[in-house]
């Protein structure tokens, strides 16, 4: 795995800021959840972790598409930021596929879900922009926790 190990070691780290809001509305149905628990980490397998990471962050990049045009709409000032995040969201998404080839893992193509409509008010985008986000570091977490094992079993 192409895995900078400074890079995981210095964030292997729940930072303590780490809060996730539990009043938020839960519109979206469709973002991957975390099946695993921690005691499942030590079994995990490369080609079915990989493979199961890439449609999800495929999952992930699909959100982030429909969260960027709704943002587009409203005008909103983080619209730099998100495109930021979707472009590094899209070059780890390439080279993850990139790590796959290796040991030939196959690929899950990219899904089409139905999201919600656009939001009409700007209180809507932020609420969603909120419950993509916040999954998204908590999936991110544990992404990272799933590679430093499977980096340590190789």
């Amino acid at each position: 795995m192409e895995v900078s190990g400074k890079s995981l070691q210095k964030s292997n780290k729940v930072p303590e800021n780490h809060v996730i809001a539990t009043d938020i509305e839960h519109r979206f149905k469709t973002l991957p959840t975390i099946t695993s628990r921690a005691t499942d980490l030590n079994s995990l397998e490369v080609k079915s972790t990989l493979a199961q990471l890439h449609a999800d962050l495929l999952l992930y990049d699909l959100h982030f598409d429909w969260l960027n045009n709704a943002t587009k709409k409203h005008e909103n000032a983080a619209l730099a930021k998100l495109g930021e995040l979707i472009h590094l969201l899209k070059a780890l998404i390439v080279s993850l596929q990139r790590q796959m080839s290796k040991p030939e893992v196959i690929r899950t193509p990219a899904r089409s879900l139905p999201l919600p409509s656009i939001p009409v008010s700007q209180w809507e985008v932020v609420q969603s922009s909120l419950e993509i986000l916040q999954k998204f570091r908590l999936y991110c977490d544990w992404t990272l926790r799933v590679l430093l094992s499977l980096k340590l079993k190789n």
